[in-house]
């Protein structure tokens, strides 16, 4: 299985760093925030533009769909995560955003290379970077890819866990992201709630229970 070199390098993460980032958070014990990288989620290129946030009634999704989409807010999100060790999901997420624009703008060809680079960081075992993702969708997408031609991989092959990922973070992460003052930044910023009402959020068994998800 070849390296996934140049995926991690747009990441600005060596296929080390997060096993050694956990292991010294295991070995002191105090879960202190590691070493971030500058602007992770910048990958985009100039000539790319992402797609407008999806606007809902539901204000939960609404603001984090802004997050996400905003260079600024997702940046900002990234390091949330990564103070977590779970950086992973956006990484995640975003790049298979990018890979969407790939397809379209650069070609077959390079599609075909970045779903293999992404299959490699993120989904493979010992893969840098795994994503938590079900069982069935982990085993579908290897189907896909192991022993296969590139030119069979389908458009659509990351779709489902992506949104698996999307779900997780905003109903989890999200709902611990809205008590730090890196999100009381953002949100002045884009003109997003500083604060949400209980109803506003889909709970779902696993997800954020309402006390949390309320900001104070």
């Amino acid at each position: 299985m070849r390296s996934p070199r140049k995926l991690l390098k747009q990441l600005s993460i060596s296929r080390g760093e997060r096993r050694r980032r956990s292991n010294e958070n295991q070995s002191n014990g105090n879960g202190s925030t590691p070493p971030t990288s500058a602007n992770n989620m910048n990958m985009i290129s100039p000539n790319q533009v992402p797609p407008s946030p999806r606007l809902s009634p539901n204000e939960w999704q609404f603001a984090f769909d802004h997050v996400i989409y905003d260079v600024d807010g997702r940046a900002q999100f990234t390091k949330f995560l990564q103070s977590e060790y779970s950086e992973e999901n956006i990484l995640f997420w975003w790049a298979v955003e990018e890979l969407k624009a790939v397809g379209v703008s650069e070609g077959r060809t390079k599609f075909e290379s970045t779903v293999q680079e992404m299959y490699d960081t993120f989904i493979a075992a010992e893969s840098p970077l795994a994503i938590n993702i079900d069982h069935d969708t982990r085993t579908d997408i290897i189907a896909l890819v192991e022993g296969k031609e590139p030119s069979t991989f389908p458009e659509n092959i990351y779709e489902r866990a992506q949104a698996h990922v999307y779900r997780l973070m905003e109903k989890d992460c999200f709902s611990r992201f809205v008590h730090t003052n890196a999100y009381k930044d953002v949100a002045k910023k884009l003109s997003l709630p500083q604060t949400f009402r209980f109803n506003c959020i889909r709970l779902q068994p696993g997800g954020p229970t309402a006390q949390a998800a309320a900001t104070n």
